[in-house]
């Protein structure tokens, strides 16, 4: 079970030139703004069509520019969740998750089963006929990885899932998001700026720049390459704190 992709979008005078080869882990992408992290994400999910390449998701062509393939997003399966969580503002959390079903071939009983199981899990039942302008940030963005979720994707995908948050509930939620992804137990692509962040939560790094995606490190070869050191605590060793290196 595995991700792999080979492709090359021009936007402009942006060209994009990404090679990955995923399996069953959590690989960051990283880089500074404008390097095509998030656009790499949108080809993946079928918002964006490659010029030329190829994307392979467990054995499923999801796009190919010589065999003319490019799946719609319905059909791929897959589960991006926007830096602004993309929650319908005229819908309740209840209706917002149940869109994540509409796909699905199954009854309307065991759709709501469904909805109402992973509500339960990420503790949104309470919340259920609120919108989302009622709700805090953190609230938002439980009920928008439910609604990936509850689709029951094939890849996840979240990109800067922390940049709407204050720092104290940027830590909170970042904790909440790892047991998601563990309990996940596929292929998540986690696009991120922040070392820390991408050390805490990643197996693996592919840095990216100008477009191209490097080659994917081990989060402690990345460090060395990105010449920074560590700082923890035995007691809270979640909090890594990444201090730049000495030149």
């Amino acid at each position: 079970m595995a991700l792999k992709m080979d492709i090359e979008k021009k936007l402009g005078a942006f060209k994009l030139r990404v090679k990955l080869d995923v399996q069953d882990e959590v690989l960051g992408l990283c880089g500074n703004s404008g390097c095509g992290k998030s656009l790499t994400l949108k080809c993946i999910a079928g918002i964006e069509k490659p010029d030329r390449g190829s994307i392979v998701l467990n054995g499923v062509t999801l796009f190919d520019s010589e065999k003319h393939i490019n799946l719609t997003p319905q059909q791929r399966r897959t589960g991006l969740m926007f830096q602004n969580y993309a929650l319908f503002p005229n819908m309740t959390v209840y209706q917002n998750i149940r869109a994540g079903t509409l796909r699905d071939k199954q009854s309307e009983s065991e759709r709501a089963d469904r909805v109402e199981a992973i509500m339960e899990s990420f503790g949104l039942s309470p919340l259920a006929s609120h919108y989302p302008g009622q709700l805090s940030g953190g609230q938002q963005q439980r009920t928008a990885l439910a609604r990936i979720l509850v689709s029951e994707p094939q890849i996840l995908m979240l990109d800067e899932p922390f940049s709407a948050l204050d720092s104290e509930l940027k830590f909170h939620m970042e904790k909440e998001v790892r047991e998601v992804i563990r309990r996940f137990g596929k292929t998540t692509l986690l696009v991120s700026h922040d070392k820390g962040e991408a050390y805490r939560l990643c197996d693996r790094i592919a840095m990216m720049q100008d477009g191209t995606s490097d080659e994917i490190l081990s989060k402690e070869e990345w460090l060395l390459k990105s010449n920074s050191v560590i700082i923890t605590t035995d007691s809270i060793p979640q909090n890594v704190i990444l201090v730049p290196g000495e030149s």
